[in-house]
């Protein structure tokens, strides 16, 4: 397991800025010994994963990806289902739309549609959302699976600018308001300057398995703003739950009795 672990370590390292990694680059990122990180690639290589540009013999990723994204889209639609609701909240917003699904103690980023406006929120679709620093890691985990609340706390409550909540008493009570009324807000908690409202989407189970958000420049973020994005959220959010065949928790439900029966 320490090997498979240590290989799929460096697939992390790839992203949409730096697609292509030389050995010896990889190997210092990783901390990794040169002989260790080829052995590693060779076996990613093997299977399809990693692959290196013959013209300059740096590694990218490979087409392996491509086949199991196309698995997980015929099975479990998120792309499809998320892609035409994130177009709406952005163009009646005129705000960021993004969404996210839960992987591995963050969320990833599974479809984003920016701003037009010449000062806007630019989401880097490659950078995991930490779970206690956004408003959609903060959604995720006062609807998510039990436990989940208690593995993110132990895991490390990392100050990512000065509002971020560190405080595991903190993030308990944040996340109780956030269950209590249904959605989440995070203001500058994770970049300077930005503030983020977020909903989750749910499984079969009614447990949260991502969330959708739209994310603001703090100045444009009025009371106005906040409840229109509220409303268009809400609506994206149970269709997205529609969407994959979940059902909403009924707390979130509870939550929103008020703009469900307007």
């Amino acid at each position: 397991m320490q090997t498979v672990d240590k290989a799929m370590k460096l697939l992390g390292y790839f992203t949409p800025a730096e697609p292509e990694i030389g050995l010896s680059d990889l190997a210092r990122l990783a901390a990794y010994d040169k002989a260790a990180t080829r052995r590693f690639l060779v076996a990613l290589q093997k299977h399809g994963f990693i692959e290196q540009n013959p013209a300059n013999r740096r590694y990218r990723l490979g087409a392996a990806f491509l086949h199991f994204a196309q698995v997980r889209e015929a099975t479990l639609p998120l792309a499809s289902v998320v892609t035409p609701l994130l177009d709406a909240l952005t163009e009646t917003t005129g705000e960021t739309a993004h969404a996210s699904h839960y992987s591995t103690a963050a969320l990833i980023t599974i479809g984003v549609r920016e701003s037009t406006k010449a000062t806007r929120v630019h989401m880097d679709p490659s950078e995991p959302l930490p779970l206690h620093a956004t408003a959609s890691g903060l959604v995720y985990l006062a609807y998510g699976p039990e436990g989940v609340v208690d593995d993110a706390i132990g895991a490390g409550l990392a100050a990512h600018t000065r509002h971020t909540i560190t405080s595991a008493g903190k993030l308990r009570k944040a996340i109780a308001d956030i269950r209590r009324e249904g959605f989440a807000v995070a203001g500058q908690s994770f970049e300077d300057e930005v503030t983020g409202i977020a909903m989750p989407f749910f499984d079969q189970s009614g447990t949260a398995v991502g969330a959708l958000a739209v994310a603001t420049p703090s100045s444009r973020m009025t009371a106005e703003a906040k409840d229109m994005i509220v409303a268009e959220l809400h609506r994206a959010a149970l269709t997205a739950t529609r969407g994959i065949g979940g059902v909403p928790h009924p707390d979130f439900l509870k939550a929103h009795a008020g703009t469900l029966a307007a």
